[in-house]
C-alpha cells in the first residue's frame, strides 16, 4: 500500500461566487484521511451501524464526502430509473476560477454505487448547447472522473491516479473515452444535456479494490463546457477544495467516495495492480549509456547559461539590450517567432532557415549563447495524436537536422539545441508519453551525423513539469542537457492570465476580484514557500546528484500583476534555489507577452492585458541582481 501523507491543508479563504470555503472542506477531508488510515492500521473487519440509506444519509458532506452504498444491483441498462435507489446526490457547484463565468443554464449531478465488480457512477449535466469536436476531449462538453484508489492525498500525480475523459464523438453519438483506464460507459438520454453511466472495474490493471464499510478512495468529476464550438469556456467540479482545475496534477484536491455496506467484511487495503509496475520498469526502459561515469567529464560552454527565453526579437535589437541592459548570457529562441507560419511547410522553411540564420548570426554579435527551441509540431496533425502519427520520426528529424546543418558557422554560439517544447500526451499523465524517450533518442543520433559535439537539450515532461526525472535514466549520449520548466504554484504565478487571453467580459470583471493571491502563502488549499519548492523539486536534484548532468530550467516566471513584493520574492526564492543547485535557466520572457515582462507596471491589472512600460521593477530587480552575479 502507498504510504499515507498527511498533508496540511489551510486555505485561500476569498474565493468569488462560490459558497463554502477551502478551509472547511479540507479540515473535513484531512480528518477524514487521518481516521481511515487509522481504520487499515487496526484492521479487523467493519460493517454499517445503521441501514445503509440512513447511514449513506449521515456520511454524506457536500462537495467533499460522498458515501457509496454497495448493491449488487446492475445498472449499465442507460435509464436514469436505474439510479432511484441511490438517496444521495452530489452536485457539481465548484467552477475552476481559471475559466469563465458558469451560465445560469448549465449544471452538473453525479450519483455513485458499488458491486463486488464495479464501481458504477452516473454522471449528468443539463446543458442546453451541447458540442463535440476532435482533438482534446476537455474542448467537448466532457466529463472528467478522478480517482486516487489509495487516498494517499500526495501533491502530486503518480501512475495509481486514474484520470479519464467521457464525452461523445464529433457526431454526438458514440462515446469517446480518453485515459490509461478505459471504464465501460453506456449513454443515458438527457432532454437538455448529456448523460453517462460508468462502470470502472475495482479490479484492473492499476487497482484492486475489495469493497467493505469504511472504505475510502480519493474521488473528483468535473464538467467541461463548450458552448460556443471553439472549446472549453467554463469547467465545473464536485470537490470543494479544487477551485482553480488542479485535479489533473494534485490529487490533494479531490474529495473522497466513503463506502457504506451493511454486512461484515475484512478491512482490506487497497493493493496494487500489475500496470504501475509495469509502466515504471518501461520508463526506467530504452537505450541508456554503459559507464555513466563519463557523464561527469561532459560540460557545455559555458557550464551553465542565464538569460531569457524570447521570440520578440525587434530585429535583432533585443539581443542587444539583453546584455546591455540585463548582463544576460543566453536567449533560448522560439523557433516559431521567426516565421513565416508554419515554419515547416516545404514553401517556408526555406525562408524560416534564412531568418533563422540571420537571429543567431546577431545573438552570437550580442554576446549570447543560443537554445533554439522547438515549439511546433512540424507535420500536419489533422486533430491527431502527435506521438501516434507514422510521420512523426521523419518530420522531426528533417526539421533539426536541416536546423543543425544551417547552423553549423555559428556552431559556437549555440549552447543547446531544446528538441521539443513541453512533450505532453494527456492520456499518459502524469508522466511524459513513452514515446518521447525514443523519439529523442533518435533525434540524436541523427545530429549526431552533422554536429557531434553539439550539446542537445532535452525535456522530462510531462509538459513542462519534471515528474520524469523520477524514473529516468540519461540518454545513450555524453551531451544532454536536462531539462524542466517551473511554473509552481500555477494559480499564484498565471493568476488573471485566462481572462486577458480570452477577452471574455465576465471572465476579466472576475479576475479583476481574485486577482492579489499572495506568496509565501496558501494557494489551492497547500502552504507555498521556498522549503515547500525544495521538496517537490527534489526528484531533479536526485538526477542530477545520481548521474552527474547539466540541468537547465528552460522556463519560469510570475505574472506582473501579482502583488509585486510576492513576485519579486517568488523570483528571489526560485533563482537562488537553482543557483544553489548549479542549474542553468532562462526567465520567461523578455518582449512578448506583457504579462510576463519585467520591464511594466506591476501589480496593477489591464483587461486588455496591455501593461504600461516601467524601467524598474522588483520583479526586474531580482532577476538583474541574479544575472549580475553570473556575469562574467
Amino acid at each position: 500500500m502507498k504510504k499515507f501523507l498527511v498533508i496540511g491543508l489551510f486555505v485561500f479563504a476569498a474565493i468569488i461566487g462560490y459558497a463554502g470555503s477551502i478551509e472547511k472542506y479540507a479540515r473535513i477531508i484531512s480528518r477524514e484521511a487521518a481516521d481511515y488510515h487509522a481504520l487499515l492500521k487496526r484492521g479487523g473487519s467493519t460493517q454499517s451501524p445503521l441501514a445503509v440509506k440512513a447511514e449513506a444519509m449521515q456520511r454524506f458532506k457536500a462537495n467533499v464526502v460522498y458515501p457509496v452504498i454497495y448493491s449488487q444491483k446492475e445498472r449499465m441498462n442507460g435509464t436514469l430509473k436505474d439510479w432511484e435507489d441511490i438517496p444521495v446526490t452530489g452536485q457539481l457547484t465548484v467552477p475552476a476560477s481559471c475559466f469563465g463565468p458558469v451560465p445560469d443554464t448549465l449544471s452538473a449531478y453525479f450519483k455513485v454505487a458499488a458491486s463486488d465488480k464495479y464501481l458504477y457512477i452516473l454522471a449528468v449535466s443539463h446543458d442546453k448547447k451541447l458540442r463535440f469536436k476532435a482533438g482534446a476531449p476537455f474542448n467537448s462538453d466532457s466529463f472528467e472522473v478522478f480517482i486516487d484508489p489509495f487516498f494517499a492525498r500526495n501533491l502530486r500525480s503518480d501512475d495509481s491516479i486514474i484520470q479519464t475523459f467521457i464525452t461523445l464523438d464529433k457526431d454526438g453519438n458514440t462515446p469517446r473515452l480518453l485515459g490509461k483506464l478505459v471504464p465501460e460507459v453506456k449513454p443515458v438520454k438527457v432532454s437538455d444535456g448529456l448523460g453517462f453511466e460508468i462502470a470502472i472495474p475495482l479490479k484492473n490493471d492499476y487497482f484492486k479494490i475489495s469493497v467493505f464499510d469504511g472504505l475510502m478512495i480519493g474521488f473528483n468529476i468535473c464538467y467541461n463546457n463548450n458552448d460556443a464550438g471553439r472549446g472549453r469556456e467554463q469547467k465545473i467540479g464536485w470537490s470543494g477544495i479544487d477551485t482553480e482545475d488542479g485535479s489533473w496534477r494534485n490529487p490533494a484536491v479531490f474529495g473522497a467516495l466513503k463506502f457504506v455496506r451493511a454486512d461484515k467484511q475484512p478491512v482490506q487495503p487497497v493493493t496494487e495492480g500489475p500496470a504501475i509496475l509495469a509502466n515504471r520498469l518501461k520508463r526506467q526502459g530504452g537505450e541508456t549509456l554503459k559507464d555513466y561515469s563519463v557523464l561527469a567529464k561532459s560540460r557545455p560552454n559555458p557550464e551553465r547559461a542565464y538569460g531569457f527565453q524570447s521570440g520578440g526579437l525587434r530585429g535583432g535589437k533585443s539581443f542587444y539590450d539583453m546584455v546591455k541592459d540585463w548582463k544576460a548570457g543566453a536567449v533560448r529562441l522560439q523557433l516559431q517567432q521567426l516565421g513565416p507560419r508554419p515554419t515547416w511547410k516545404p514553401e517556408n522553411f526555406p525562408v524560416f532557415l534564412d531568418r533563422l540564420e540571420k537571429a543567431v548570426k546577431q545573438a552570437r554579435d550580442a554576446g549570447l549563447k543560443v537554445i533554439p527551441v522547438a515549439f511546433e509540431v512540424p507535420f500536419e496533425l489533422k486533430g491527431r495524436n502527435r506521438w501516434e502519427c507514422p510521420e512523426l520520426e521523419a518530420a522531426y528529424t528533417h526539421y533539426w537536422v536541416e536546423i543543425v546543418k544551417r547552423l553549423q558557422p555559428y556552431k559556437d554560439a549555440i549552447w543547446g539545441y531544446d528538441l521539443v517544447n513541453e512533450p505532453l500526451e494527456r492520456s499518459q499523465l502524469p508522466y511524459a508519453p513513452l514515446q518521447w524517450r525514443k523519439l529523442a533518442v533518435k533525434l540524436v543520433r541523427a545530429i549526431r551525423k552533422v554536429d557531434p559535439d553539439a550539446w542537445i537539450v532535452y525535456e522530462a515532461g510531462p509538459g513542462g513539469d519534471w515528474r520524469g526525472f523520477e524514473d529516468l535514466k540519461p540518454l545513450p549520449d555524453d551531451k544532454i542537457i536536462y531539462s524542466l520548466h517551473f511554473y509552481e504554484p500555477g494559480a499564484f504565478t498565471h493568476q488573471g492570465i485566462a481572462a486577458t487571453q480570452l477577452q471574455d467580459p465576465n471572465l476579466i470583471a472576475k479576475a479583476q476580484k481574485q486577482i492579489g493571491i499572495r506568496y509565501p502563502g496558501v494557494v489551492s488549499g497547500v502552504y507555498w514557500n521556498r522549503a515547500r519548492f525544495e521538496e517537490v523539486l527534489k526528484p531533479v536534484r536526485d538526477f542530477q546528484k545520481k548521474y552527474n548532468v547539466p540541468i537547465y530550467v528552460g522556463e519560469f516566471s510570475v505574472i506582473a500583476w501579482a502583488p509585486p513584493e510576492c513576485g519579486a520574492q517568488y523570483l528571489k526564492d526560485v533563482t537562488d534555489i537553482f543557483d544553489k543547485y548549479g542549474w542553468s535557466w532562462t526567465y520567461h520572457g523578455y518582449r512578448e507577452y506583457y504579462g510576463w515582462r519585467l520591464d511594466v507596471e506591476e501589480g496593477v491589472f489591464r483587461p486588455s492585458g496591455v501593461l504600461k512600460y516601467k524601467a524598474d521593477t522588483k520583479r526586474g530587480a531580482v532577476i538583474k541582481a541574479a544575472f549580475k552575479r553570473h556575469a562574467k
